[in-house]
């Protein structure tokens, strides 16, 4: 009887131990990419000042409020519209991302040429305009104006009346690939509004 207990025991400590043994391996690949990079933290945000710290932060669904007063053209056209926010409201969707370690422990000139992003809508996809790097932050933004107007040229649409009511919501794809990770894809949907 002795003997069954002690097996009993035995069985119990192991099993306990494996348990406890995967949690900890499964929380740790939770934090890891396939390259064994650690996850980095990725923000949507629109501003952002000298430290790169952000000051405009946004979420995956979004309104943001136009100056209407501002758009002074008569009987615009969808390029009108996308001159408009890319010279005057100037709307530039981007975002923020920490690295787990500095350049990813590349060295400055390789993580530089190696990184690349892009921000796509429908059928229109463009490399992203702005890229700062310190250290261990990046961020990365992109002109919507420069961005729609490409959209609505491909689809024929860019000398017809604009309306803001016509638009509708605006869904952006994020496409980010840093060095030493593999690739991060986000979605984002704006709503373009009159204030």
């Amino acid at each position: 009887m002795s003997l069954i207990n002690s097996n009993r025991n035995l069985t119990v400590n192991v099993t306990k131990k494996f348990f406890l043994f995967s949690l900890v391996i499964g929380m740790g690949l939770t934090s890891l990419n396939c390259s064994g990079t650690i996850t980095n933290s990725f923000q949507f945000c629109d501003n952002f000042n000298e430290p790169l710290d952000c000051t405009e932060p946004k979420t995956e669904k979004d309104t943001v409020y136009l100056e209407k007063k501002s758009f002074k053209k008569e009987n615009p056209s969808y390029e009108d519209f996308g001159n408009f926010l890319y010279f005057t409201a100037r709307e530039t969707p981007g975002f923020r991302m920490l690295l787990s370690k500095p350049y990813n422990g590349l060295g400055k000139e390789a993580f530089r040429s190696g990184y690349v992003a892009y921000l796509k809508y429908g059928n229109s996809s463009e490399r992203m305009e702005g890229n700062l790097f310190q250290n261990n932050i990046v961020v990365s933004f992109h002109y919507l104006g420069a961005l729609l107007k490409e959209e609505f040229r491909r689809k024929g649409m860019e000398k017809s009346p604009f309306r803001l009511e016509d638009l509708g919501s605006i869904s952006l794809e994020y496409t980010v690939m840093v060095p030493g990770m593999e690739p991060i894809t986000k979605h984002r949907v704006v709503e373009l509004r009159w204030k």
